[in-house]
């Protein structure tokens, strides 16, 4: 399990979320949706996407609804994640591979593994 004494809220969160999957405590939303597998998170991860993009594109853009809305969803993606052991340092690690690299170059050389 990671460790809980990281500063960043984001590391809290992972741990947090890492713990409750561990523990799974009868009073915990998060343990409502590991139960529920990748149905139910999968559900909720797809809500909060189309909740993002509802506020993303209102007129004028109204910038706390869409950060609200964007944390809705980094939490459903992360008790994803977090149930399936994933952490934050897996995710940055994933990232610096990535960096400097285009996009498009990262899709052609995930296709060539294929």
């Amino acid at each position: 399990m990671p460790d809980a004494s990281d500063e960043d809220v984001l590391d809290r969160l992972m741990v947090e979320i890492h713990r409750r999957a561990a523990e799974l405590p009868e009073d915990s939303y998060t343990t409502r949706l590991i139960r529920g597998g990748v149905e139910k998170m999968g559900a909720k991860i797809t809500e909060e996407a189309q909740e993002v993009l509802d506020a993303a594109a209102q007129q004028p853009p109204d910038r706390d609804h869409l950060v609200y809305e964007a944390c809705d969803l980094i939490y459903h993606l992360w008790v994803l994640l977090g149930a399936n052991g994933i952490t934050v340092a897996d995710l940055r690690q994933e990232l610096a591979r990535r960096e400097g690299m285009s996009g498009l170059e990262e899709k052609r050389r995930r296709a060539e593994k294929r």
